[in-house]
């Protein structure tokens, strides 16, 4: 086989040799850093970004995904335990005050965090006529608070789902 035809089967199977192999904590902060940088460049062009900066396509569910409800079957809801509206308005005052795109970056690595719910105990989180809070945080709530507030409020109580990367899990259920 030529080297050329290899490498093209290389590339096509993730197995190029040449290619570097990331762990998860390091895909973690790359995929943190380009969500930060599409945020500043979005924020600086527009005034403004897009909550789905913080959705799969750049950062990743198997790096964000933290729990499972003990509720939650094969019907589960992705849920961010911090709202994406709340984070990216965090992110724009960030950018406001002058912090670089490594100190947002860390900001969102801190916060993107994923459980998946029940249906139901997502009804309860996000309808105005019971907790009402799709895109808030509990009232009192700030930044270095409990993550898992909305969670707790909601009375969901969750699984570790075995993630392996401690500086990402943060505290429990």
């Amino acid at each position: 086989m030529s080297k050329d035809l290899e490498q093209v089967e290389g590339l096509m199977n993730n197995t190029n040799p040449s290619r570097r192999v990331y762990t998860d904590d390091e895909r973690l902060k790359r995929a943190c850093l380009r969500s930060a940088m599409h945020i500043r460049g979005l924020w600086e062009e527009k005034g403004s970004s897009d909550t789905r900066l913080l959705e799969g396509l750049f950062i990743p569910d198997d790096l964000t995904i933290v729990g499972k409800s003990v509720n939650c079957d094969a019907t589960a809801c992705r849920e961010h335990v911090v709202p994406r509206l709340v984070i990216i308005k965090e992110c724009h005052v960030m950018l406001e005050r002058g912090l670089s795109d490594e100190e947002i970056a860390d900001f969102i690595l801190k916060h993107t965090k994923i459980v998946l719910i029940s249906p139901f105990e997502r009804e309860r989180l996000d309808s105005k006529d019971q907790l009402g809070m799709r895109q808030t945080m509990p009232d009192g709530w700030g930044f270095g608070d409990d993550i898992y507030a909305r969670l707790r409020l909601a009375d969901i109580q969750w699984d570790d789902v075995g993630i392996n990367r401690q500086s990402h899990l943060g505290e429990g259920a």
